[in-house]
This record gives structure tokens, C-alpha cells and sequence, in this order.
């Protein structure tokens, strides 16, 4: 008898995002991966966000458009909806790349010791134009500082039952929930294009950098005190991986960032 693949549940916390929101939608429903949900907490919108829901809202386990306290509340309302084996969440701006969820749990079905898979990031402008890509190394706190991306990230529900995201955090919510995971779990990270990041001046890495500055700094030294300073630091440069992310990922990144590059760019 065939095991069942895995529920993956996905988070999306929404908010006035709607010139993305449904590529976001469509990032999880079209992956080639049957056994999905996706769960979409909006706080309100006022832009149309709704009426997209609603064009979705049969493919969607659950989904609410009510006043909340936030990204991060967003993201606790939308946990005790989660029924899947892992987690996923996806900002209602960024979406997954095709084949990421098979490539996910073929990974954690090699893996049972692990707790957390991520990986690398594209990023793209508004108009999912490919600005950049990442080569990251695994997750090592004394060397990297933190690099794993949310839309990248799929963690077991069993190893983050009794972790809740903060919800005082206006911006290091990521960094406080997978750091608290990585103190009491194993990441593996994958060598493998999982999302895509958008760079766009709404976001909040625009907006409120600064916040985000001040939160990682105290975060990182109250969980990680052994490398108070680790949070400084990145991941160091790799140009051959680069390189090969380019001849590995022709369809992806070469060809969308080249175009952009060379012929929307000398059209400016």
C-alpha cells in the first residue's frame, strides 16, 4: 500500500497587497504537489484584495478579511487552521517557484532527523522582473547571520507546536520563530530556487528597515548570546556558485534577468 504524501499547509498573511495577491494564490495552487492547503488571513483590505479572494475561495481551506493586530497575528490565526504535517508561509507579495513543494518533501522524507528545510531566493521588482538570486549557505548562527527565507522555509508542525510568533515584533518575526526552531531542531538547506522575494517600495524591508535593524539586534543577542555579533554578519560571497546558478536555472533567473538587464534596461 502506497503511503499518503505529507499535507503541506501554507500561511498567507494579506494585507492592501493586491496587485500580487493572486500570483501569490496561484504560486500554491499550480504546484505540481496534490496534497496542499492554503489558508489566508487578510486584515481588511480595501484595495480589491477581497474580490480576488473570493475568485479563489474554493481552492482555499480557510480564509478571513476581518480587522486584526497585524502581519504577525496574521500568522497565529492562520496556525490554528493549519492541518498539515508541514509548514509553509508565504507573504501575500512573494510567491513559490514551480516544483518547490515535491522538491520539499522528497527532502524531508530523505531526512526524518530534520525539523526545517529552506532555500535559496530569487528577487524581483514589481512587475516579477528578476533582480537577483541568492547561493546561500546553511544556517550556522556564528558565521552567517540569518539567512533563512521565509518563502523558502517548510518546518514540521510537531517541531513548532510550542512555538507561537511573536506578536510584538513589527518586522523580526521571521527571525525569532526560526531561530527559537533552530535552537530546539536540524535545518537542512537545499540548493534549490524554492520562492521568489519582491522588492518593492510597500514592502516593509522599504518601509521600516530601521525598526527591523533594532528588532534583529536584540533578538539575536537574547537567543544566540554565545555570537552576540553574528547577526552582523553574512553569508560570504560564492561567484562560481553564482555562476552556476545561471547555467543550472536558465529559465528561472539567466533568461529573466538577462532580458532585464539588457533590453528593458537599455530602454530607460
Amino acid at each position: 500500500m502506497t503511503t499518503p504524501q505529507p499535507k503541506i499547509s501554507i500561511l498567507m498573511p494579506s494585507f492592501n497587497q493586491a496587485p500580487y495577491l493572486e500570483m501569490a494564490i496561484r504560486s500554491v495552487l499550480t504546484q505540481n504537489y496534490p496534497n496542499k492547503e492554503l489558508i489566508l488571513i487578510d486584515g481588511g483590505s480595501t484595495d480589491g484584495t477581497v474580490d480576488i479572494i473570493k475568485r479563489y475561495q474554493s481552492d482555499l481551506a480557510y480564509w478571513v478579511s476581518e480587522s486584526d493586530r497585524g502581519q504577525t497575528h496574521a500568522l497565529n490565526k492562520a496556525l490554528t487552521h493549519a492541518s498539515g504535517e508541514l509548514i509553509g508561509w508565504l507573504n501575500s507579495d512573494d510567491y513559490y517557484l514551480p516544483g518547490a513543494f515535491q522538491r520539499v518533501v522528497q527532502a524531508f522524507e530523505n531526512h526524518p532527523e530534520i525539523g526545517l528545510i529552506h532555500g535559496d531566493r530569487i528577487m524581483v521588482d514589481e512587475k516579477s522582473r528578476v533582480l537577483g538570486w541568492t547561493t546561500l549557505p546553511p544556517f550556522a548562527p556564528a558565521s552567517t547571520g540569518f539567512i533563512v527565507c521565509s518563502e523558502t522555509a517548510f518546518w514540521r508542525k510537531s517541531e513548532g507546536e510550542k512555538i507561537q510568533f511573536d506578536e510584538s515584533l513589527r518586522f523580526a518575526m521571521d527571525l525569532d520563530f526560526f531561530c527559537r526552531l533552530y535552537r530546539q531542531s536540524r535545518f537542512l538547506k537545499l540548493d534549490h530556487y524554492l520562492g521568489a522575494f519582491r522588492c518593492h517600495a510597500a514592502n516593509k524591508s522599504s518601509l521600516i528597515s530601521d525598526v527591523g535593524r533594532q528588532e534583529t539586534e536584540a533578538l539575536w543577542k537574547n537567543i544566540f548570546p554565545e555570537f552576540p555579533d553574528g547577526w552582523k554578519k553574512g553569508p560570504p560571497a560564492n561567484l562560481p556558485k553564482s555562476l552556476l546558478a545561471l547555467v543550472k536555472n536558465p529559465l528561472t533567473i539567466t533568461l529573466p534577468y538577462l532580458y532585464r538587464r539588457l533590453f528593458i534596461g537599455s530602454k530607460k
